[in-house]
């Protein structure tokens, strides 16, 4: 008889499943708007060299990162990653609101182009606020040893 499904096994799998397919998603829209995907990484305010590593490895990296997401050995790593990436995300949307560059870069492609820089932190933090409790929820199903059913 399988166990019942707790509400940690619930949210920490649904963080992870929300996740990947945002970071699925966002690798797909990059690739799939190649063109627009590398004029907006020349709007943003990092130096020329950045250009080819941001505009290969973001949708690898995103790719990657959907993957170990949804494979339970790997889940709690990949929360940890998905919150210290969208930290790194959300640090960056917090600088250009700030007024730290000097000017404000051209918006992110897909889904979030039709959002302003204040909407794009909140839906960060929000991002990371999923990650966090994702990561304490896969850590607890780990510490008990009790498998996920899901």
């Amino acid at each position: 008889m399988k166990s019942p499904i707790s509400l940690t096994s619930v949210l920490a799998e649904g963080a992870a499943w929300l996740l990947a397919a945002l970071f699925a998603y966002t690798a797909v829209s990059k690739v799939y708007d190649w063109s627009g995907t590398l004029r907006a990484v020349k709007g943003q305010v990092f130096p020329d060299w950045m250009t080819l590593p941001l505009l290969y490895g973001l949708p690898i990296l995103e790719v990657s990162l959907a993957v170990i997401l949804l494979l339970p050995k790997t889940r709690k790593a990949a929360l940890g990653i998905s919150f210290v990436l969208m930290a790194a995300f959300t640090g960056y949307v917090a600088l250009v609101l700030t007024g730290v560059f000097g000017r404000i870069p051209c918006s992110c492609g897909g889904i979030l182009s039709s959002l302003d820089w204040n909407e794009h932190l909140l839906v960060n933090l929000v991002l990371m606020a999923i990650a966090a409790v994702g990561w304490i929820m896969q850590s607890h199903l780990i510490k008990s040893k009790q498998p996920n059913p899901l």
